[in-house]
């Protein structure tokens, strides 16, 4: 248990309704009690509304909600507790500036909470990893995917990996223990079963679409055309407010403008881009290179075609086959040309079987609900122990007799890779991470 009591605010700092004050250490218990006008520590786990004062002067200074958790049944795994105070600048002052003069208590620093819900065992550094990601969800996907990993899913698997490869080291360090007995036909095959079935299951995961890493990031999709081609309006269409400025004169937009959206349920930054025509103007042709740089990295282009702008033979050469071609415009007259879809951004029409479009183009999807939650560190980390059990594979590939001239090389393997899946949950070789990855989380947190 951490010596000091560490306390911060919950919800962000200024004036609102509720402020929640969240207080987690050893001298919880002494720190409420002294708060509470009589003393008298509430029920755990057990909401209450009671007056708290100021201990050097008797002054009152709210009446909050409180909520008080026994050690090992709330978030850090500490003696706990909450006020859900009046959200008042004064009043949240007054309480911390009490908290702050009492012996042994001190304001937590960002992540700090969750650090000690780690190191007490409450949450694996998989969870804690899908927490951040559940306060930084922006769209339903990304909570849905988030607080899979916040659940478990990720750090179960690997533990469920983790014994069957204990199970199979365990039989092959008996060959080495007792190496001058007679070792029953069987082990070595049962051994390689449990080890190899876990080396099937990390190569599926690990060619899997990387799904949850794209919900992470979003997709990004660059429209491209000719000056009044619409762009702008398209863009404020899609994001359904007003972003882009829209304008009849050409060469308004010089510079990328992006717009971050929810696609039904998904993230996807739409990139206004610069039009595209010839000018002599230095900081238009700046702004249209910089189009063509956008282009090429989004994952997704949109050629714009109207009546009135044309896709040039340069716009034409930023397009990739698979890339949308969408004639604007379709009251003003009748695409001249083969397109995907046919639209009006200044009128919303077709803009439902546009974002189809751009839905089947993206391959946007939910994931599987057993799908794992993926960062890159837990990529490699996978990587690392497919890598150690294709090595004892190559041992085991022609029988029991390899296996048994070098049990000491296949042993080492598997260790290797049961190091590797005790990085993801952080239950081995994580501690120059740890700082790093706490660090993300606000002051509360």
């Amino acid at each position: 248990m951490s010596a000091a009591t560490i306390f911060a605010l919950a919800t962000p700092s200024g004036r609102s309704g509720v402020a929640v004050l969240r207080v987690s250490g050893p001298s919880c218990d002494a720190a409420l009690s002294a708060l509470l006008a009589d003393g008298a520590l509430p029920t755990p786990r057990q909401t209450c509304v009671r007056r708290i004062v100021d201990p050097a002067t008797g002054e009152a200074l709210d009446e909050p909600l409180i909520v008080r958790f026994a050690s090992g049944a709330s978030f850090t795994g500490e003696n706990a507790f909450e006020l859900h105070l009046h959200g008042g600048r004064a009043v949240v002052a007054a309480v911390l500036r009490v908290l702050s003069e009492r012996d042994g208590l001190r304001m937590a620093e960002p992540g700090e909470f969750t650090r000690r819900a780690f190191d007490n065992g409450r949450l694996d550094l998989a969870q804690i990893e899908g927490l951040a990601d559940l306060i930084d969800a922006e769209t339903v996907s990304q909570r849905r995917a988030a607080l899979r990993q916040y659940a478990g899913s990720l750090g179960d698997k690997c533990r469920e990996w983790s014994g069957r490869l204990t199970r199979g080291l365990a039989l092959l360090e008996a060959t080495i223990d007792f190496a001058d007995e007679e070792i029953p036909d069987e082990t070595y095959a049962v051994a390689s079963q449990a080890i190899l079935s876990v080396r099937d299951d990390l190569a599926e995961t690990l060619t899997a679409p990387a799904m949850t890493e794209r919900l992470r990031s979003g997709w990004r999709v660059a429209i491209l055309g000719a000056p009044n081609a619409g762009k702008s309006t398209l863009i404020n269409a899609l994001a359904q407010r007003d972003i882009a400025i829209i304008s009849d004169i050409p060469g308004t937009t010089r510079d990328s403008i992006e717009v971050s959206l929810e696609l039904d349920g998904f993230p996807v930054t739409l990139i206004d881009t610069a039009g595209i025509r010839e000018t002599e103007d230095a900081v238009e042709r700046e702004g249209m290179r910089r189009s063509g740089f956008v282009s090429k990295e989004a994952d997704l282009r949109i050629g714009l075609l109207a009546p009135d702008a044309p896709l040039s033979a340069d716009i034409d050469a930023l397009l990739a086959p698979d890339d949308l071609r969408i004639w604007n415009k379709r009251d003003q007259g009748a695409a001249d040309r083969d397109v995907d879809c046919e639209i009006s951004a200044k009128g919303n029409a077709g803009l439902t079987p546009l974002i189809g479009l751009l839905k089947e183009r993206l391959e946007l999807a939910e994931p599987p609900s057993d799908a794992l939650w993926l960062r890159e560190r837990h990529r490699l980390a996978l990587s690392d122990a497919l890598s150690a059990l294709q090595r004892y594979a190559v041992l085991a590939s022609d029988g029991d007799s390899r296996l048994q001239a070098v049990p000491e090389i296949a042993a080492q393997d598997v260790r290797e890779a049961y190091e590797a899946l005790g990085r993801i949950t952080g239950e081995r070789g994580v501690e120059r991470l740890l700082d790093v990855i706490f660090s993300e989380f606000c002051l509360g947190k």
